[in-house]
């Protein structure tokens, strides 16, 4: 790649072939001048950024004092020893300054700090210049070769630092998602967090998801926003797969989830992200070792609440107690799947009276979310008093055929 510009062999003041006009002479001469002060320029630089911007400030003292003073020094003796030899830096030149960009990633430096250093050097150079002893020499012909430098350096240090970034986004993502797996697998993971740098929480609130249904390639979006909203939250450790994925929020001690905890407020903003609501169930592990048992408590109310048809938010055992009961496997529930036994071949008639329940028995309400007629509607549920036994428009009929309902879904999804 040749550098930038200008052609090779053109000086940043604009003369080709090293050979300097009048202007390009006074700005090799007036850099030349420049060169014994780079020490000053770069620590008023560095003082001046450490006062304007607070990321700097969080920066340990070895690294203000050290390695930023003497990139700020490099990158001013490459601009002024470029401009006294009137020609364009390398690539070979620019590595260094671009190196030291992606290292300012890796110290969670925002990029518009990072290249808030560039203008603030040139400023001071430009002060400098200005205020210079010798009437001789022209400050504005420096003017060419500043921007020139700035065009070139600045783009390139920007692409470094989005590359590292990514590259640490990426890495951080794939440390939470390998913790998740140890942990979700019953696994010890302190050795792993040790070595990825991560600091586990002694309990969590286990959140297993499923991503709203979405058009076309939409979902690769969803997926997209949510991790981007989750690597601003790195001690959630998250593993998604298919069209759904686990969370594990860190809880304080002995803190008991609410309405208004940690969990829901991260599914809110997960939401936002995804601009869908997401469906979701979470359980408490107490301690590591029961995060298996808590991530199944979890798959079970969530696929009950998809199976009730209840809309998308966030369950909890206590929010499906009663449901949760009726589902589990025994005679109990199997006699109450055989009430709708009846309407196994007539599939719109279950439709309707999950409509019906969902919409709290008003017959207005269900035969809209069925498209039907109010007439279609009274029709299916006489059909169904007339095979069930059980009347839906009746409190106590009503009653027995939502656990009826109930359990004659989760005997069709689990089996007998």
């Amino acid at each position: 790649m040749g550098d930038a510009g200008g052609t090779a062999g053109t000086a940043p003041g604009g003369a080709a072939g090293g050979e300097a006009g009048g202007e390009g002479a006074a700005a090799q001469e007036l850099a030349a001048a420049l060169l014994p002060r780079i020490p000053e320029m770069a620590a008023e630089t560095v003082a001046r950024l450490t006062a304007d911007i607070p990321a700097y400030r969080l920066l340990p003292d070895s690294v203000l004092g050290g390695d930023l003073v003497a990139n700020t020094e490099a990158v001013l003796n490459l601009f002024f020893t470029t401009v006294a030899e009137g020609r364009a830096p390398t690539e070979a030149e620019l590595a260094a300054p671009v190196a030291w960009g992606a290292e300012r990633a890796r110290d969670g430096v925002p990029l518009e700090a990072v290249l808030r250093v560039y203008p603030l050097g040139a400023r001071r150079a430009w002060e400098l210049a200005a205020a210079g002893p010798d009437p001789v020499a022209d400050p504005y012909a420096l003017v060419t070769g500043l921007l020139a430098f700035l065009g070139e350096v600045m783009p390139k240090v920007a692409e470094a630092y989005l590359r590292e970034q990514a590259d640490l986004d990426w890495e951080q993502r794939e440390h939470g998602r390998n913790l998740a797996g140890v942990l979700l697998a019953g696994r010890p993971a302190r050795r792993a967090a040790e070595r990825y740098g991560r600091t586990l929480a002694e309990r969590y609130e286990v959140v297993v998801l499923r991503l709203p249904e979405a058009p076309g390639g939409a979902t690769n979006r969803i997926l997209r926003a949510l991790r981007s909203e989750l690597d601003g939250n790195p001690e959630v450790l998250a593993t998604f797969k298919g069209e759904g994925g686990v969370l594990l929020v860190p809880l304080a001690p002995l803190a008991p989830p609410g309405p208004d905890g940690a969990t829901r407020r991260l599914l809110a903003r997960l939401d936002t992200a995804a601009e869908l609501r997401c469906t979701a169930a979470a359980a408490v592990a107490e301690d590591h070792g029961s995060i298996p048992r808590a991530q199944a408590e979890a798959s079970e109310v969530l696929s009950l609440a998809e199976d009730l048809g209840r809309p998308p938010g966030l369950y909890r055992l206590a929010d499906l107690a009663v449901e949760y009961q009726l589902v589990q496997p025994g005679p109990a529930r199997d006699a109450l799947a055989r009430v709708l036994a009846p309407l196994d071949d007539q599939p719109h008639l279950i439709a309707t009276l999950r409509e019906f329940i969902a919409a709290g028995y008003r017959r207005a309400e269900a035969a809209e979310a069925l498209t039907v007629h109010r007439n279609t509607l009274t029709y299916r549920l006489g059909r169904i008093r007339l095979l069930t036994g059980h009347d839906a428009t009746d409190p106590t009929g009503a009653r027995h055929l939502a656990a009826a309902l109930t359990a004659h879904a989760a005997a069709h999804r689990t089996g007998p």
